[in-house]
């Protein structure tokens, strides 16, 4: 048999769900809204969740993440890592910091709040941001990005329940 490559194989897997491109946090708060009222998960993690781990992520780029793993990555890959990550998307299954994990029986409403709070605090922020445990130092317009392209691999797998 022919050998297919991962990324031919997860775009058919069934979890693949929704092709979303977000360019602003308000639009990852306007498709949480969106998908809030009715919606299945294909992933692992519920809806509420995923907000909590999006907000808690956000949250650490400006007071700082564990930065104890991935030094040599982080020190010698992290350029080119971030590329690899922007042309193949973010390895199921991966993580980066197992303390963003969120915990499970997460309340939907507190989750999406505090999502909010995040974002908002993220707008508001004038301050440095700290290094990704991964891809290091970001400049803002690189970690706006990233907050986005990250919302994106997850909020991909909650499908409203409009969908087919």
């Amino acid at each position: 048999p022919a050998i297919v490559p991962r990324w031919i194989r997860r775009m058919f897997d069934g979890r693949s769900g929704r092709i979303l491109r977000f360019t602003d946090l308000s639009e990852v708060l306007a498709d949480v809204r969106t998908v809030s009222s009715a919606h299945r998960a294909l992933g692992n993690w519920t809806l509420a969740q995923t907000c909590k781990h999006l907000a808690d992520t956000i949250q650490a780029s400006m007071d700082g993440f564990d930065l104890s793993r991935h030094r040599f990555k982080r020190w010698f890959l992290a350029k080119r890592l971030l590329a690899y990550t922007y042309a193949n998307g973010i390895p199921e299954g991966y993580t980066i910091d197992p303390g963003l994990t969120p915990p499970r029986g997460v309340e939907l409403d507190a989750a999406i709040a505090e999502l909010e709070r995040a974002i908002a605090r993220y707008r508001d922020h004038r301050g440095p941001l700290h290094p990704h445990p991964l891809f290091g130092r970001l400049s803002r317009e690189g970690w706006d990005r990233l907050h986005c392209f990250h919302a994106a691999h997850h909020l991909r797998l909650i499908i409203p329940a409009t969908a087919t």
